[in-house]
């Protein structure tokens, strides 16, 4: 159970936002880890060709981790045929990039439900379509109608299979730039075995996608046409996807622990084009939104605090002095980020 938030803010930048609770044994033990969105573009591409992007996955972690390697391989493969072929002057764009995703994704998901059936039945998906396997004895037909429906039903997850859940529940935002097509946000789900491009500012995966939703399109609907087509502030986008990311934790089952801020920015040089925020910064920025909803701190100071800290170079310590020295009611804020609910 996740919740993993997607934000553009013009045709340069953008950012994206989760939580690092993952829970496993039937919801029965939760935990935190922080590896929810993964950049995949290795250091020496995106240095020279300006190409960032990431992948955040939400549904079974070792499946976004596997998705992971599969786009680094995919990226050194690709960059070293191009070396050959002398043809580097332009690299992937991050639409090609989300097509190459997406037809390795079909490979897996159809390489897992392989192993299922064969494991369980002695034949694969390709058998099954045929109608017959082959073993060392000869072709062994396969016509047996409770068979051919339990595999046909792992095949399309009818009936939600509870051993193949780790598959089908997995969704994918890939959030990046590239200097032909700019900031874009691509949208996978394993379910419909289907990508797309986002054509909306945001998206958002995962158990907290409900409550997120809410909150990005109350922040859109406060913008003109205009304003979302060319340019969102930053400071205020970002507080948006914390506070919808703020809202999955309170209201949605397995969203919790720190966040990961990815920001995005096609302006700045090519190794600083996209950049990780994932400690005790990204802990005050949540606190700090949550402090600006609950009317503690005013809308300047948030913006202050969360601008300085994300986007300039304030560190941490001198970020919470600050807040804490112009909040006008600092022992309220010091009870509300240890739990007290405002008056």
């Amino acid at each position: 159970m996740t919740v993993v938030n997607a934000i553009r803010f013009d045709d340069y930048s953008g950012a994206m936002v989760c939580d690092e609770q993952v829970s496993w044994g039937n919801m029965e033990r939760k935990g935190d880890v922080g590896d929810k969105i993964l950049p995949v573009i290795p250091p020496g591409i995106q240095k020279e060709f300006g190409l960032v992007a990431a992948y955040g996955g939400s549904g079974t972690s070792a499946v976004s981790e596997e998705i992971k390697k599969i786009t680094t391989n995919l990226i050194n493969a690709e960059y070293e045929k191009r070396t050959v072929m002398r043809k580097t002057a332009t690299f992937l764009t991050i639409e090609h990039l989300a097509e190459q995703i997406f037809e390795h994704l079909c490979r897996m998901k159809r390489d897992h439900i392989d192993e299922y059936l064969f494991h369980r039945y002695g034949f694969k998906g390709n058998d099954l379509i045929r109608g017959y396997y082959e073993t060392k004895s000869g072709k062994v037909d396969i016509n047996q109608k409770e068979i051919i429906e339990e595999a046909q039903a792992a095949m399309t997850w009818k009936g939600n299979a509870p051993d193949l859940r780790f598959l089908y529940v997995n969704r994918g935002i890939l959030s990046g730039y590239e200097p032909q097509e700019g900031f874009r946000i691509f949208y996978f789900n394993m379910m419909t075995f289907s990508f797309e491009p986002v054509q909306a500012i945001f998206q958002s995966i995962g158990s907290g996608q409900d409550t997120s939703d809410l909150e990005f399109a109350d922040f859109v609907g406060t913008k003109t046409l205009e304003a979302r087509r060319v340019h969102l502030d930053p400071v205020e986008a970002v507080i948006s996807i914390i506070q919808a990311t703020n809202l999955a934790s309170k209201n949605n089952i397995g969203v919790g622990g720190y966040y990961n801020i990815v920001l995005f920015d096609g302006k700045k040089e090519n190794l600083e084009k996209i950049r990780e925020i994932s400690d005790e910064r990204a802990k005050l920025c949540s606190e700090t939104v949550a402090a600006y909803k609950a009317e503690l701190i005013s809308r300047k100071l948030a913006i202050e605090v969360i601008g300085d800290l994300l986007f300039g170079t304030q560190d941490f310590e001198k970020a919470e002095k600050y807040l804490f020295d112009k909040c006008p009611a600092a022992k309220k804020l010091s009870r509300f980020f240890r739990g007290y609910k405002p008056e």
